[in-house]
C-alpha cells in the first residue's frame, strides 16, 4: 500500500496548553540570531526556516534516560558540513577542531564530537492519524538507520494527541517511543509551528539543507519510494522525488 496515497486531513486550527508537561517547560523564544548566516526567514521553498524551539526527547530510544528536552532547530545547524565530511572522507583525524561548528558542542544531547547532519528531514504527525501511524511502523525505522549513517537526520513533531485538534503530551510521546522504533528526535508542537510550514494533511514531511537551514521540499503525506508501485505509475508525484532530494542535499552543496 502506497503511504503517499492517504493522509488524515488536518484542518483545525488549535493552539493549547502543554497538558502533562509542567511549568517552565514551554517552548522558548524564537533567536533568529542563532543562524549567524542567514537572514531570508520564511516557511516557503527556497527560504530559511525560523528558528522555532520544541519540547520532547533528543534521544527516543533512551527518553527516560535524559527526560525532556528543549530541541531547537538551530541545533542542527551547520555551516561546515560539508567542508567536515570532505575533511573525513580524507583520512584526516583532526576535522572536529577544524570545524568545530560541524560537530554537537559539548553538552548537547545528540552528543558532543558528534557530526551534525548535513540534511534534515522534518515531520509532522499525530496519534489519531493512521497513515501517520504507518509511516512511524513502516517507514521512518528503516530510512533512520540508512540516513543516519549517512549524513542525515529526521526530527518528527506529534502535532496532536489521540483527539484531533488536541496538542500532544509527554504520555503521548511516551507511548510512541513505546510503541514504534522511534532513533531521532521525537518532539511536541503546542504552539503550532509547523502548520505554518506544511499543508493541512498528515503526515507531511520537509528537507532542510542544514549549511543554511533553507527549505529545500515540502510534501503532504509520507515519502515514497522512488523503486516502489506507486511511484513507478506516478512518478513525477512529489512524494516519489523525497528521498532522491534527501540524498542530493547529504552528498552536494549545491
Amino acid at each position: 500500500m502506497s503511504l503517499a496515497a492517504f493522509g488524515c486531513a488536518n484542518s483545525t486550527e488549535t493552539t493549547g496548553p502543554l497538558g502533562e508537561f509542567a511549568d517552565g517547560q514551554g517552548q522558548a523564544a524564537i533567536e533568529q540570531a542563532a543562524y549567524a548566516d542567514t537572514a531570508d526567514w520564511g516557511v516557503t521553498v527556497g527560504t530559511a526556516i525560523p528558528n522555532w524551539a520544541f519540547v520532547g526527547f533528543a534521544n527516543s530510544e533512551n527518553p527516560a534516560l535524559q527526560g525532556l528536552q528543549q530541541i531547537s532547530l538551530s541545533d542542527f545547524y551547520n555551516p561546515h558540513g560539508y567542508e567536515y565530511a570532505a575533511c573525513v572522507k580524507g583520512g584526516a583525524t583532526d576535522c572536529g577542531s577544524k570545524f568545530p561548528d560541524a560537530v554537537f558542542p559539548a553538552g548537547s544531547p545528540f552528543g558532543e564530537g558528534q557530526p551534525k547532519p548535513r540534511a534534515l528531514s522534518v515531520g509532522q504527525s499525530a496519534v489519531w492519524c493512521g497513515p501517520c501511524n504507518n509511516e512511524a511502523k513502516l517507514l521512518l525505522p528503516g530510512k533512520a538507520k540508512e540516513y543516519l549513517a549517512k549524513g542525515g537526520q529526521f526530527l518528527v513533531a506529534l502535532v496532536d494527541g489521540p483527539k484531533q485538534g488536541v496538542p500532544s503530551t509527554y504520555k503521548d510521546i511516551s507511548n510512541w517511543t513505546n510503541k514504534y522504533e522511534v532513533a531521532y528526535p521525537l518532539v511536541t508542537d503546542p504552539n503550532d509551528f509547523l502548520p505554518q510550514l506544511f499543508p493541512p494533511s498528515l503526515p507531511s514531511n520537509a528537507i532542510i539543507r542544514t549549511s543554511n537551514m533553507h527549505i529545500e521540499m515540502v510534501i503532504a503525506g509520507a515519502p515514497e519510494s522512488s523503486t516502489g508501485a506507486f511511484c513507478k505509475q506516478y512518478p513525477n508525484e512529489e512524494n516519489c522525488k523525497y528521498w532522491g532530494e534527501f540524498d542530493k542535499v547529504i552528498e552536494s552543496a549545491n
